[in-house]
């Protein structure tokens, strides 16, 4: 009898060709895993940032990848399926997409909208007049809070350049939510920070992977747990 008879005729024979056959079929898997891509917002972070993020989505049983993007283009690039979630959007984020998603069930975050202006006089954003104020392009809240201020000033990279843009006296006051103002310096010498609004922050996904949303809420709050501990540290 060949090699190959035997091979098919015992019964340790037929036990190897089952597993080759389940090991076949874990490598085709894993071959073929889909790992979301979930947009990040592109604010300066050290031990809060991306790998942690897969991470923690990779013990939830989720495989994702995160990229970095303006939050302008957040709400077109989900409209248009280049991307397949986005870490944290505000509340009524579904209105800005054309397309079917779903909002996670773990709050990111409970933000104050920030009005950071000049130390003086100025108590909100009713006091404001002519000052030129920044906001983070893309940002609908500051957009609604600011309706017919005549100098605002949308910038495409964020908390990190308004900072900048402030200290180097090319705006007045800028509006942006307390985390982002937190992790790219804090409120500058001889300004104020002043609590206007306040904001509720989630995580989205497509709705094409609804079915990912339980393990996708878990990793969502492995991830803030991490965030906890690496501030306490």
């Amino acid at each position: 009898m060949t090699f190959c008879g035997k091979f098919r005729s015992g019964a340790s024979g037929l036990t190897i060709l089952v597993l080759i056959s389940i090991l076949s079929h874990s490598t085709l898997a894993g071959a073929t895993e889909k790992c979301l891509i979930i947009a990040m917002p592109e604010v300066r972070m050290t031990g809060d940032g991306i790998e942690p993020y897969r991470d923690a989505m990779q013990k939830a049983g989720v495989c994702v990848k995160p990229i970095r993007m303006p939050l302008a283009r957040v709400g077109q690039a989900l409209s248009h399926g280049e991307i397949d979630g986005a870490f944290a959007e505000l509340e009524g984020f579904q209105q800005r997409v054309d397309r079917p998603i779903i909002r996670g069930n773990v709050r990111v975050g409970l933000v104050d909208g920030m009005l950071v202006v000049r130390s003086g006089k100025t108590s909100g954003i009713s006091d404001l007049t002519d000052e030129s104020v920044g906001v983070w392009l893309g940002s609908d809240w500051s957009d609604v809070l600011l309706a017919g201020h005549p100098k605002v000033v949308r910038v495409p990279r964020g908390p990190e350049m308004m900072q900048k843009m402030l200290r180097y006296g090319r705006l007045d006051a800028m509006l942006l939510d307390s985390y982002s103002l937190s992790v790219t310096g804090g409120t500058p010498d001889g300004f104020q920070a002043i609590p206007v609004t306040s904001l509720s922050v989630y995580s989205w996904l497509a709705v094409d992977h609804a079915d990912l949303l339980p393990a996708f809420d878990e990793g969502t709050s492995l991830f803030l747990k991490m965030i906890i501990e690496w501030r306490q540290k």
